[in-house]
């Protein structure tokens, strides 16, 4: 019988070590296309500087990375480990060094390219599903579908890239290593060192001063997750020391308890063993339940503080400015387009201003509206007063986001040069829809600036209705109407193409609207957030399950063991259980806490988690929610581990 003939029937008798290892392939290919499909669309990449989607993308970029390079690794390490005996006895029967390579090749090689095809043709189907998915559960418009070259290249050079030095450090391993040490390969336990919980003290300081510097430069910078990928790195760093030397930390403590550290030394030296052979699964592993949960906590919480934040930025339903010659509609047709019987009006306030436009210093226009004192205490429930040489300033917007206002003490108003004025106060608050600025005078004094300054009378208008989301097509009809009345009227501003200035004063300015806005422009942050927080969902269970399934022989040959001394099957399964809920719920927790930890650090730039407590609650529900899911994946593996590895 030739070479090729041993070889072809060894590789059919162990064809499940083959399709293990082509899966795992497959799937770090398919992980990252998705990821790629996300980060190389064009939405995305025209608004990937903005602060929003960079720094949204640093800790699961970092993630996948880790992921991609750990779990194609890890599985080429299972494989050539199962691999190895029969390498040695290759060798024996006279297979040349050279030969082995070959076959070591040629075997990778082909496995390399299928895991691409099919990994590529998953991703690119799921991808799309995905976001089938999200287009018509959520009607998210601001992010088209496509498949670019950047996609392809990037997952085909990382891929080949992370395939290639794992294939290498296996071939040297293999070429290099002695006869009967490759023989009995998968009989040797593998060698841990450095034992020392000192050195895990260490670790733990790291993360500790990682979270405090991520909480301080959120708190202290308008730019905070500019050092998020420094903060997350040092993180990182400091998880995995810590989990390393977790085990030897614990048990140090547990052997001033004798009697509890005897009763349970079989378990302990055990979780000990494995929490060190399995440090860099539990990191990654941690790593993306944070990122899952983190990323989906703040996705639900910018999915709902659309609706508020458009509530809170538009206090009246539709608004807009009229003169007799433009926007004009008398009472009657207003009404008529706004349908009484469905969708009454509630309020409607009138307010009538004098207007005033002048040349800016950028080379734009800027509006400036009076007002009478008299009008603005009703529409503010105030009770101000003004001496004829006094005014007021009111900008009609958020305080929190008006910034410094000393450079409207130097602003130079459109006032009469014949009288000088004083600015009595400077009033910000959000109370319509027009931002303004408005100048505020006595009935008097508004009379004399109308006599001295150029512009028009005008009426704001600021409407109410029953129910504010049906009024979709009434604005629609409104700008219909208004379009068409001002193109038969005459320019009012007079400067070079004043219909487009005039479209952009003229409008109206509606709730529905700017709540279609606020949800297009969050279209991408939701599109991205969402696809991240699938993806490592999907990744960690992927990790867990791979770390179990791909040890059950060694399960069975310990559990053989542990019977002839005299352990009972029942006992075997409580030992198993114990380890399992250990491996399982370590991460979870761990994940958990440096997710809750970064969502305080992170909410500094929205006021805290104290002035935003939703956030907390929405972080308790998907960490319930995702804690649910766990249990019961720990429970279907724990059932089937059991299974297989107490089976006769």
């Amino acid at each position: 019988m030739s070479f090729n003939q041993i070889v072809w029937k060894m590789a059919k008798v162990h064809y499940r070590k083959y399709i293990f290892y082509y899966l795992c392939n497959s799937f770090a290919v398919m992980f990252f296309f998705i990821f790629a499909t996300v980060f190389f669309n064009e939405q995305v990449v025209e608004v990937k500087q903005t602060e929003s989607i960079q720094y949204l993308l640093t800790i699961p970029g970092l993630a996948l990375l880790v992921f991609t390079v750990f779990f194609i690794s890890y599985a080429h390490s299972i494989f050539i480990k199962r691999r190895k005996s029969e390498f040695a006895l290759f060798l024996t029967l006279g297979m040349a060094n050279r030969d082995i390579a070959r076959l070591l090749l040629l075997e990778n090689v082909i496995i390399a390219a299928v895991s691409l095809l099919s990994g590529l043709l998953a991703g690119a189907v799921f991808s799309r599903l995905f976001f089938l998915l999200l287009m018509s559960g959520v009607g998210l418009k601001g992010v088209s579908f496509h498949l670019n070259s950047q996609m392809w290249i990037y997952t085909i050079i990382a891929f080949l890239l992370v395939f290639s030095v794992a294939v290498g450090r296996s071939l040297f391993s293999i070429l290099n290593e002695s006869l009967a040490t490759s023989l009995k390969s998968d009989k040797v336990a593998e060698a841990l060192k450095l034992k020392s919980p000192l050195f895990g003290a260490m670790g733990i300081i790291i993360m500790i001063v990682s979270l405090v510097g991520l909480y301080y430069t959120y708190a202290t910078s308008n730019n905070g997750g500019e050092f998020l990928l420094l903060w997350t790195l040092t993180t990182l760093t400091g998880l995995y020391i810590s989990i390393y030397q977790f085990t030897s930390f614990f048990i140090e403590l547990a052997k001033k308890n004798k009697a509890y550290y005897y009763r349970r030394l079989l378990l302990l030296t055990a979780l000990d063993y494995k929490f060190k052979q399995l440090t860099a699964i539990l990191m990654l592993v941690s790593v993306m339940i944070m990122v899952t949960i983190l990323y989906s906590t703040i996705l639900l919480f910018t999915y709902q503080a659309t609706g508020e934040e458009v509530i809170s930025q538009y206090p009246y339903d539709i608004s807009f400015i009229e003169t007799d010659q433009k926007n004009h509609l008398t009472e009657t047709e207003l009404y008529a387009i706004i349908d009484q019987d469905e969708n009454p009006v509630r309020e409607h306030l009138i307010i009538p201003v004098y207007s005033h436009y002048q040349q800016s210093s950028y080379g734009g226009l800027d509006f400036y509206h009076f007002m009478s004192l008299d009008q603005f205490n009703t529409f503010t429930a105030r009770e101000i007063m003004l001496e004829n040489d006094e005014i007021l300033y009111y900008l009609d917007m958020d305080p929190a986001y008006s910034g410094d206002t000393d450079y409207i003490k130097a602003e130079i108003l459109p006032l009469p040069d014949e009288r000088p004025y004083r600015l009595k106060e400077i009033i910000i608050e959000k109370r319509m829809n027009f931002s303004g600025p408005f100048i505020v005078l006595n009935h008097s004094q508004l009379e004399f600036v109308k006599q001295q300054v150029d512009g028009f009378e005008a009426r704001m208008h600021l409407i109410n209705v029953e129910n504010w989301k049906e009024t979709t097509d009434v604005v629609g009809d409104l700008q219909r109407q208004f379009s068409s009345y001002n193109e038969r009227t005459p320019a009012m501003i007079d400067v070079a193409g004043e219909r487009d200035v005039e479209q952009s004063f003229f409008y109206v300015d509606s709730k529905v609207e700017g709540y279609s806005a606020n949800k297009s422009s969050n279209g991408i942050l939701f599109f991205v957030t969402t696809i991240l927080s699938i993806l490592f969902f999907f990744g960690s269970f992927i990790l867990l399950s791979l770390n179990f399934f791909s040890g059950i022989e060694k399960e069975k040959e310990k559990f053989k063991k542990l019977n002839q001394i005299g352990i009972t099957a029942r006992e075997g399964r409580a030992i198993m259980t114990k380890e399992m809920t250990a491996l399982f719920f370590f991460p979870t927790l761990i994940g958990t806490t440096l997710a809750f930890l970064y969502l305080v650090a992170m909410a500094r730039d929205v006021g805290g988690v104290l002035e935003t407590p939703i956030i907390l609650l929405h972080f308790l529900i998907i960490a319930a929610i995702y804690h649910i899911i766990q249990i019961g994946f720990y429970l279907y593996v724990r059932k089937k581990m059991i299974a297989r590895v107490m089976a006769e």
